[in-house]
Order: C-alpha cells, then sequence, then structure tokens
C-alpha cells in the first residue's frame, strides 16, 4: 500500500497527505471519520480539509453533517504535479533574477576591493570537484588568446565538461595547446576527445609523466588542480593564480615539457 509520505513530494504536508489515502478508501467521509482515520486532531481537520479542498483532491458534499469526497487521483494529482512545476518554475526564474540583482548590487563593493593593497587577492583556492569544474568551465570560456593544458588522470571533469572545456577555446579560434600524460589515453572516450578536438586545431602531445594537472589561460591566469595523497576516492583542491609572473614561471615548465614530447597521431 502506498505510504502518505510520498505525497508530500507533490507539495502535500504530512496531515493532507494521511486524510487525502484516507478519503480515497471511502466513497465519502466526514470529518469526525477522516480525524479517526488518519490520525488527525479534531482542531485541525478542517483546516486540512479545507486545504484539501482548495488543491483540487477532494470535493465537500453540503450534507448534514457535511461529508468530503476524494477526486480521482489519476486527474487531481496530475493537476496538482503541474500546479506544483509551475510554482517551481517561478521561483527558479525568482532566484535567478535575485542573483543577478545581488551581483549587480555587489558588484561596486567588489570593485572597491580590488584597490586595496591585499597579497593574497590574486589567489583562490577551491575544493570538490564541483567547484573545480565551474571554475575552470568559467575560465576556458574567457579565456581571449591561448590556453595550455596539462592533462593526467584521474580526471576531474565529467565527459560532457570536458568537450565543453576543450570546445570553448577552440570554437573562438584560440591557441589550445594539450601536453597529455601516456596513461590518460588509455581512457578510450578521452583518446576519442583528443582526436576529434586536434581535426578541429586542438595541439596534442603525449609525455610519460606529468608532475600534475595545470591549465593556463591567456598567460594571465593558471589553474592548479593538486589530488590529496590520502587514500580512498579521488578528492583534489585546486589552486587559482592571477599573477603574470607566476604564469610566465609554469609557462616555462610547459615549454620544457612541450618540447621533450611526442605529437599524438590522429
Amino acid at each position: 500500500m502506498i505510504e502518505p509520505q510520498s505525497l508530500t513530494a507533490l507539495g502535500l504536508n504530512a496531515y493532507e497527505a494521511t486524510a487525502y489515502v484516507a478519503l480515497l478508501s471511502r466513497p465519502e467521509l466526514t470529518s469526525t471519520d477522516v480525524a479517526r482515520r488518519a490520525g488527525i486532531p479534531r482542531q485541525r481537520v478542517y483546516d486540512v480539509l479545507g486545504s484539501l479542498v482548495d488543491k483540487g483532491l477532494c470535493i465537500v458534499r453540503d450534507a448534514s453533517p457535511k461529508s468530503y469526497a476524494a477526486i480521482d487521483p489519476a486527474i487531481a494529482l496530475d493537476l496538482l504535479a503541474q500546479e506544483r512545476a509551475s510554482v517551481l518554475a517561478r521561483q527558479q526564474e525568482e532566484t535567478r533574477m535575485l542573483a543577478a540583482r545581488l551581483a549587480t548590487e555587489l558588484a561596486p563593493i567588489f570593485a572597491s576591493g580590488r584597490g586595496q593593497n591585499d597579497p593574497l587577492a590574486f589567489v583562490e583556492v577551491l575544493s570538490g570537484q564541483t567547484r573545480i569544474a565551474h571554475r575552470a568551465l568559467a575560465l576556458a570560456e574567457a579565456a581571449q588568446k591561448s590556453v595550455n593544458s596539462c592533462i593526467k588522470p584521474p580526471l576531474i571533469l565529467s565527459g560532457e565538461q570536458n568537450q565543453t572545456f576543450m570546445k570553448a577555446p577552440l570554437g573562438r579560434g584560440l591557441k589550445y595547446r594539450a601536453l597529455c600524460e601516456a596513461s590518460a589515453m588509455e581512457d578510450i572516450e578521452l583518446r576519442g576527445w583528443m582526436e576529434h578536438f586536434g581535426r578541429l586545431g586542438l595541439d596534442s602531445r603525449l609525455v610519460a609523466e606529468l608532475p600534475l594537472k595545470m591549465q593556463i589561460f591567456d598567460e594571465e591566469v593558471v589553474l592548479l588542480s593538486m589530488q590529496d595523497p590520502t587514500g580512498g576516492p579521488p578528492c583534489f583542491t585546486a589552486v587559482v593564480i592571477h599573477n603574470r609572473g607566476v604564469t610566465a614561471m609554469l609557462n616555462l615548465a610547459f615549454e620544457h615539457l612541450w618540447a621533450g614530447a611526442r605529437p599524438l597521431t590522429v
């Protein structure tokens, strides 16, 4: 038998769910019967039944005493689901608009803070694969000139995210070079992406081993992803550095590895 609590996913509270299931079991019930069958306090049952009427889950029959009859769930729950979806969509849009408005209002505070002499203002520390992935995609989409990337397993981005990360710069005609650890090419899906994007302009080379994951954007920003050395599932911490000196130094390391790497044949 269905658990009344499963109806809460459609926006009913616990009392409304149990009352509706009780009504389904009989052609009609009085408020007293509903309170007894559903275990609802007598002082609450009228409000609960009134709410079910408003939500289109039951009708009230003006008898003496009043009785209530459930609406066919095939009809009532479909309408309730549509209404619930509409409410969620409206809330999602309101949340998006709120975020946009707050971002605009907070922008001057952020801009004024950039003028302060904070020695760590150019460093971002990210933990968790989701946050790292989102930041990496944003950096790839914002790049204007070039991307130098060091790829080694395990991968942080999902398959779809990896494709977006490569496609975004290439789609704008940027110079994109990928230095891959040889073991990464054991991933058939990754090798397929590399070969596909190679035909679109991605310049790829292989090395036996890479010390860490790294992406350099426009010779301005570098993203370093470091795997937690402890056991268990892969766990990463990433650092984004907005400093041309650091970026230049790491680009020298990239160029050194690039010079000794072998081309990835497509």
